[in-house]
């Protein structure tokens, strides 16, 4: 070329630079385009993709994590190794290290805080890169990695040189004071994104930056003044806290997590403040080594993890509420017991008893009515709410028990919105981070979702869900009863009905077939003493068998002989066996009803009785000489059918058989056993 620069296959710069069109521009798969200097260039397109596909499969959640992951545990397991070694200076003799519980433990919190800070906060990042909050929060992990681990050279036995001492200074102050500037500016946009958050993220970063700044580096450096920017810096925090908490109001969700955050920076920051930073503001002696009172940090970097990933976030109010009231107790009986020692001169050991029994007789109920305040849930009367499933389940139709249970859940969980759905489970579970409640069908209605706790100002919580399905579980046991009711009284109706049919139904058809008005007079009475056993259900002691089957064998006698039919009667019992008054009602129904059969159907000459109890089963055996009883004929009727029922209702079977004659064959156990 006129220049004389070389263009035969050479290699150009990334950026403006020249390619030649020989080796690369013959090349398939490449693509020609002109560059900023009027010339071409020639890029293999093939090679760009391979490029960008490594290049995406590089970026990757894992991948974002392991790198810096890999830098923080070797910055913390070098700094673990500068902190083992002896006074005598560095040495890469293992043996000569001095043992780790030799070591101040305010170096290991320190470099526990900064390590699990650091990676938690990437972990979240990695996770979500680009959320500004995930991004500040990764952010402030650095910060603590530097402020906490640099604060552990100061616990070295060796002695360094003091360029070492000064650059961890200066790390030191940048680390603390960028925490509470980071934190700041997280809180600044989330949960939600406060008024005029740009212009105050701004001055938040240029004035504490600037004082910072001044105090490393001004005419008169002074390190300690660091300690009153990062009190003024939590205050700050807390101030932002509440203002997200005020601003979340009307959301349930965002308000839950407002809440949680604000709990872990009183424990948190609140911790660290009034043990080493407020003291140190004010002139006094920190009540904690400074490297120790680090582990309050933790607390906010866990409890960030959980808001920011959002995980179970109907849960995190009521749990909010707990740490904070537990908190403020701790600091309530440790404020008592310092105004006890130093006010009025108590011993230690009886200040402290005294504080601790102070603070629980104001803090126990002072805690409970904040609680209802705080959290706008009120725990609903037991008995009124047992009462109320009691009414729902007994209500007479299902759409009146439906539009009762949806009552219930709407004076229980006051939610904005009921719709049914088709689909709701076997379990009650929340949904929709908290905001949606779903119940299983019960008191016949539809599975029914719940949304908006309280009219949208709360969350449904693991409570609400414990509490709504001890409600269901009640009302399905409630349900459960009253259908065993509503049974009840279908078996005792059709009881009834069998009675009259077999037993009421032979007596007046053999009074019928009386000519003696005397003896027919007698019978109407037997059958009014029926009717009255019918209604009772005969529920009173045993009777003797014999006595019992004397008068039935009578009967029988007395409605046979009128059709000119014989009867043969055979007993085979224990001379005094009882037999129970169901047992007796339903043998005298079975030979009734036998007996009616041969006398309309059978034209039969004689009818032959057997009865036999042993010591499991009560059996009897009805047959005659009949013309018998086609199989079609044996399956109709309300008296052959009356008298399977009855049978089978004490476990026993029966049998009948036609031909030459029928055959009714049963049996009935002597002990009581349910019908499968």
């Amino acid at each position: 070329m006129a220049d004389g620069r070389d263009t035969q296959g050479g290699c150009a710069p990334l950026f403006g630079g020249w390619t030649g069109a020989g080796a690369w521009g013959a090349g398939r798969g490449a693509q020609q385009f002109t560059s900023g200097a009027g010339q071409h260039q020639i890029v293999s397109v093939g090679m760009g993709k391979r490029a960008g596909m490594k290049l995406q499969d590089m970026n990757t959640p894992l991948v974002r994590f392991a790198v810096p992951a890999l830098i923080v545990v070797a910055v913390t397991a070098g700094m673990a190794v500068w902190g083992l070694q002896p006074a005598s200076g560095w040495t890469g003799e293992v043996s000569a290290w001095r043992s780790p519980f030799a070591v101040h433990p305010g170096l290991w919190v320190s470099l526990l805080v900064g390590f699990g800070a650091c990676l938690v906060s990437t972990w979240v990042w990695a996770l979500k890169p680009a959320d500004p909050a995930a991004i500040l929060f990764a952010v402030s992990g650095l910060t603590t990695l530097m402020f906490s681990v640099s604060s552990t050279v100061w616990l070295f036995a060796m002695v360094l040189p003091d360029s070492a001492y000064m650059t961890a200074a200066i790390i030191n102050c940048i680390g603390a004071s960028g925490f509470g500037i980071v934190m700041m500016c997280l809180f600044l946009i989330y949960p939600v994104k406060l008024p005029y958050w740009r212009w105050l993220m701004a001055a938040t970063v240029l004035g504490f930056g600037a004082v910072t700044y001044w105090v490393m580096f001004g005419p008169s450096p002074d390190f300690m003044l660091v300690h009153p920017i990062t009190f003024w810096e939590m205050v700050g925090i807390f101030v932002l806290v509440g203002w997200q908490i005020f601003a979340t109001r009307g959301d349930p969700a965002q308000r839950s997590i407002a809440l949680w955050l604000g709990a872990a920076v009183v424990l948190g920051a609140g911790g660290f403040i009034s043990t080493v930073a407020f003291p140190h503001t004010f002139g006094f002696l920190p009540l904690l080594n400074e490297n120790i009172a680090f582990g309050f940090f933790l607390l906010i970097y866990a409890a960030l993890t959980v808001g920011l990933m959002r995980f179970r976030v109907f849960g995190l109010g009521g749990w909010a509420f707990q740490l904070m009231f537990h908190f403020l107790a701790a600091l309530g009986v440790l404020a008592l017991d310092l105004a006890l020692i130093g006010m009025l001169s108590f011993e230690p050991g009886a200040a402290f008893s005294v504080a601790l029994l102070l603070a629980a007789a104001v803090y126990l109920p002072v805690r409970s009515l904040a609680w209802r305040k705080l959290s706008g849930q009120a725990r609903p009367d037991e008995a009124e709410l047992f009462r109320s499933v009691i009414d729902i389940a007994l209500r007479p139709s299902g759409e009146q028990r439906a539009e009762r249970w949806r009552k219930l859940m709407r004076d229980v969980f006051g939610p904005l919105e009921i719709k049914a759905v088709e689909a709701g489970g076997a379990k009650v579970r929340v949904e929709d981070e908290g905001t949606l409640m779903l119940l299983p069908a019960a008191a016949d209605s539809p599975p029914l979702s719940l949304r908006y706790r309280n009219g949208g100002r709360a969350l449904y919580s693991p409570k609400d869900v414990a509490l709504a399905t001890q409600i269901v579980k009640l009302m399905r046991y409630a349900e459960e009863n009253r259908n065993a009711y509503d049974r009840g009284v279908s078996e005792e109706r059709a009881r009834i009905a069998r009675d009259i049919h077999d037993n009421i139904g032979a007596q007046l058809l053999r009074a019928l077939h009386s000519r003696e008005s005397g003896r027919k007079d007698a019978m109407i009475r037997e059958t009014l003493t029926d009717i009255r056993d019918v209604i009772n259900n005969a529920q009173g002691a045993e009777a003797p068998m014999e006595d019992v089957l004397a008068d039935l064998r009578a009967e029988t006698a007395d409605r046979l002989e009128p059709h000119g039919v014989m009867l043969s009667w055979n007993l085979h019992a224990a001379p005094g066996a009882l037999l129970s008054r169901q047992k007796v009602h339903a043998l005298r129904a079975l030979i009734r009803e036998a007996v009616s059969n041969t006398i309309k159907h059978a034209e039969a000459r004689s009818v032959e009785v057997t009865i036999r109890l042993d010591a499991d089963w009560l059996s009897l055996k009805v047959t005659d000489d009949g013309k018998g009883m086609p199989a079609q004929t044996a399956s109709l009727g309300n008296g052959l059918g009356n008298m399977k029922l009855r049978v089978e209702s004490f476990g026993g079977d029966i049998s009948l058989e036609g031909g030459e004659g029928t055959c009714l064959a049963a049996r009935i156990p002597v002990f009581e056993m349910a019908a499968e």
